[in-house]
């Protein structure tokens, strides 16, 4: 298996395998050379198969694993950042629950260049035995209360009070977070698609199909609607008469908003070749520059 946009990726037991993860994680910890990772998954059936494997690999390189158990990516990210250590997410983002995937992320948490994966595709090729004292693996308390502040800090002192909003986790890595971040905003909320199983993480719901959130929008008499997909790093949104407000648009609000308080650094939105002309067109009018990237979120960030 290679690298694609985000990570590795297939169908788990068959095309990825715990064999592969094992030795995923052996290449990834000397290409690294990370002395802490920290690493977790979303919610279907294969997660702890593969993130057991790969977390193996490392430990067997001598790095000291603290597994986040089920987590959305941007929260390991944020406490890879947070610790200086290497991060890793099992999960196949808004695949169906046979798919599985490992994303990594550099030491600091941020996604790694191409010629940091063609290193680790060539380490694969060509790994010897381990040798040495194994990496210590444990699990890791705290990473999800400072994800949660995190967020919360996003609102600068700002709250949700008054606003009825819908948020579908997709039976994903979101599922037992959506209740916390929420209440702790002060909105009033419906969670729905909260139940994961190991097997309907994403099926007919989440971002990628948001009629069920269109409708508890229309019938809860909603303000918003919000469906992130499996892993929690994609998000559609949904006004209050059930419509969809895409990507480009959410982009769109979220830029003008950082203008309008003075943080939008350097008066620039940074998005994918895939992002439409009607964007470019609205930022032009609003006096927001935009810079192109290829697609995929780390050449983005």
């Amino acid at each position: 298996m290679r690298f694609g946009t985000d990570g590795v990726r297939g169908r788990a037991n068959t095309e990825l395998t715990a064999a592969f993860a094992l030795q995923l994680g052996r290449a990834t910890a000397r290409v690294l050379d990370a002395s802490i990772a920290v690493v977790g998954g979303d919610s279907r059936i294969s997660t702890p198969m593969l993130e057991s494997a790969f977390v193996a690999g490392l430990a067997a390189e001598g790095v000291e694993v603290h597994q986040l158990g089920v987590t959305p990516t941007p929260a390991v990210a944020h406490e890879a950042a947070r610790l200086g250590a290497m991060g890793a997410v099992v999960s196949a983002s808004h695949n169906p629950y046979h798919d599985n995937g490992i994303k990594i992320f550099a030491p600091g948490g941020t996604k790694l260049p191409d010629e940091t994966e063609r290193q680790i595709e060539a380490c694969l090729a060509d790994l010897d035995a381990p040798g040495g004292e194994p990496g210590l693996i444990q699990g890791r308390g705290g990473a999800e209360e400072a994800y949660i502040s995190h967020l919360l800090s996003a609102l600068k002192g700002r709250s949700l009070a008054g606003l009825k909003v819908v948020v579908d986790t997709a039976h994903g890595a979101a599922s037992h977070l959506a209740h916390q971040v929420f209440a702790a905003a002060g909105a009033e909320l419906t969670v729905i698609n909260d139940q994961p199983d190991g097997f309907n993480i994403n099926l007919a719901c989440g971002a990628t199909a948001p009629q069920g959130l269109q409708d508890a929008v229309v019938a809860t008499g909603a303000d918003i609607g919000l469906a992130l997909d499996g892993d929690a790093d994609r998000m559609i949104a949904v006004d209050d008469r059930g419509r969809v407000v895409d990507g480009d648009h959410i982009i769109a609000l979220c830029a003008t908003d950082l203008r309008d308080r003075g943080q939008l650094h350097d008066n620039t939105v940074v998005v994918t070749v895939m992002t439409n002309l009607g964007f470019r067109l609205a930022m032009n009018e609003a006096g927001i520059s935009v810079v192109d990237t290829a697609v995929g979120d780390r050449y983005v960030l």
